[in-house]
C-alpha cells in the first residue's frame, strides 16, 4: 500500500483538528494573561489507521517572557515521533535525565526518542508551522512537566 504525506493540503483534508487556548494551558506559564483567551495553537490531524500526522501551528506571541508554545508531553507508550520544521522559526525542547533545547532548521527531520517529554515553542513574529508524525498507539501524557521554558528576550 501506498501512503502519500502531502502537509500542503493537511489544513483542508484533515480527519479532525485540536485547538489549544490559553485556558487550557494555565499551568504551563510562569505568568498569568491578565485578559483574554488567545489561541495559542492549532493541530491539523491526518489519520492513516497505524500513525498519524499533524501540522501544528501556533500563533507567535508572548506571555509575560516566555514565548506562545504547545502544552508539551511524552508518549504513554515507547514510541518515537518525527517533527519536521515547514515554516516559522521555532525551538524544539526534548526532556529525559537532562533538557535540550534545539533550534529548529527548515525540512531537517528530528527525531524524538520513545519516552521523552517534548515541546515547541515558536520564537518568531509569524505563525510556526512543524509537521509531526507519530504512532497512534503511543498516547499522550500531557501532565509531564518541563524544566526550562524559553524567554523573549
Amino acid at each position: 500500500m501506498k501512503t502519500e504525506i502531502n502537509f500542503e493540503n493537511l489544513k483542508s483534508h484533515k480527519d479532525r483538528i485540536l485547538i489549544r487556548k490559553y485556558s487550557e494551558m494555565k499551568d504551563s506559564y510562569k505568568e498569568e494573561l491578565s485578559s483574554g483567551n488567545p489561541i495559542i495553537y492549532k493541530v491539523y490531524i491526518k489519520d492513516y489507521g497505524d500513525f498519524e500526522e499533524g501540522l501544528t501551528v501556533i500563533n507567535p506571541g508572548v506571555i509575560g517572557k516566555e514565548y506562545f508554545m504547545t502544552k508539551g508531553h511524552r508518549h504513554k507508550k515507547v514510541a518515537p515521533e518525527i517533527y519536521i520544521l515547514i515554516k516559522g522559526r521555532g525551538k524544539l525542547i526534548i526532556q529525559d535525565k537532562t533538557t535540550k533545547i534545539i533550534d529548529m532548521k527548515k525540512y531537517i527531520f528530528y527525531h524524538i526518542p520513545g519516552t521523552s517529554g517534548h515541546r515547541l515553542v515558536n520564537i518568531g513574529k509569524t505563525p510556526l508551522e512543524v509537521l509531526t508524525i507519530y504512532g497512534k498507539n503511543a498516547g499522550h501524557d500531557y501532565s509531564f512537566k518541563f524544566k526550562k521554558s524559553i524567554l523573549k528576550k
